[in-house]
């Protein structure tokens, strides 16, 4: 299970570096820029490309890492 600290980490870096997620179930949101993603306490808090709003449960969270110049994530399991 991820925990909020780990997500922190990628959310407050300075300068932002993009990040994506996956879930457990396979999902994928990829963050380019720091506009794009509210981090509570239990959830991030996203759009999709309808304009819908996603929560993400933290703890559905499988893997969090930043996106390589290729555009492939490195993945990092916590």
């Amino acid at each position: 299970m991820m925990r909020k600290e780990s997500v922190d980490q990628f959310a407050s870096a300075r300068p932002f570096k993009p990040f994506e997620i996956r879930l457990v179930d396979g999902h994928r949101f990829r963050f380019n820029r720091i506009e794009q993603f509210l981090v509570g306490r239990d959830h991030v808090i996203t759009l999709n490309r309808r304009a819908e709003t996603v929560f993400i449960s933290i703890g559905l969270i499988s893997t969090i890492g930043p996106v390589s110049r290729q555009g492939r994530r490195r993945p990092r399991s916590t």
